[in-house]
């Protein structure tokens, strides 16, 4: 330190630390001069590397933080809140299956026209015997949907096995995760908007008594929400629009499975010659 003057015990350089966004730096400067004793100048100085070494380990802490941040995902935007497509989803395999119980027939097989198979007044359902198993590949496009059901002493059977988009929104011929319906811009709007859980177009053929009733007949399945009162059984719809969703029950789910006939009569409500309209309200998924 050099030399001292009689009397003069000796001037002390002091420095401060601080911390900012790129790194830690020191800043000297000359403090008042104090005398020092050796004792004082080393508390000092323990004191200064402990900060040091304290800021440090800070660093390296937050560090850590950030990596174990980002091996769970770090959100972009708002990009944590929005609703993925089904194929967004790293470990989605496109695989559904399903079954569907407590079926009840809109309408009757032995209906002649005019009739209304659609019936938003809940009036004329019919309930049988018989359930709906679906076993799909929505990234394929591919599997097999059959239902069964008992009206008075004929058996039905449906197989709907042929997937094929008439519009984009149908994904190659089943799709999930969009809505359909009502005023979505995607399909009719003879049924109330719904979100759709999942969703099939194309072509299936309709037994009786293991006879072919209806053959490649134009198809369409729907695991919906809810779309009837549980209690009136009616169809709340067409109302006044009043809120952007649907007029469907989301605490409840059914599914429904339409065979139309291509032949058009517009005495019928839908206007086809044939409309088969089913609807299970029990969903199990398998």
């Amino acid at each position: 330190m050099g030399k001292t003057a009689p009397g003069q015990i000796g001037r002390q350089a002091y420095c401060y630390v601080t911390t900012q966004h790129d790194g830690l730096f020191l800043h000297p400067f000359l403090n008042d001069i104090k005398p020092y004793a050796k004792g004082d100048m080393m508390t000092r100085f323990t004191k200064f590397i402990a900060l040091i070494l304290l800021t440090t380990a800070s660093g390296i802490l937050v560090s850590l933080g950030h990596a174990e941040e980002s091996k769970f995902g770090t959100p972009r935007g708002d990009e944590g809140t929005k609703i993925f497509t089904a194929p967004e989803h790293p470990f989605y395999s496109g695989e559904f299956r399903l079954k569907g119980d407590r079926a009840f027939l809109v309408g009757s097989m032995s209906d002649a026209a005019p009739w209304d198979h659609l019936d938003y007044a809940g009036k004329h359902l019919n309930t049988v015997k018989g359930s709906i198993e679906i076993e799909v590949n929505e990234r394929t496009n591919t599997g097999r949907v059959v239902a069964e059901f008992v009206e008075g002493n004929n058996r039905y059977r449906i197989v709907f096995d042929r997937f094929a988009a008439k519009a984009p929104f149908q994904d190659g011929g089943i799709a999930t995760r969009i809505y359909e319906h009502g005023d979505s811009n995607n399909g009719d709007s003879l049924y109330p908007k719904t979100w759709l859980y999942l969703g099939g177009w194309g072509t299936a053929t309709m037994y009786k008594d293991n006879q072919v009733l209806y053959k490649d007949y134009d198809a369409h399945f729907m695991v919906m929400e809810r779309s009837r009162d549980p209690k009136t059984h009616e169809v709340r719809y067409p109302v006044t629009r009043r809120l952007p969703g649907g007029e469907t029950d989301p605490a409840g789910m059914e599914i429904d499975l339409w065979v139309r006939s291509k032949k058009q009569n517009s005495n019928n409500f839908p206007p086809f010659e044939t409309f088969v309209h089913l609807c299970w309200e029990e969903v199990t998924w398998r």
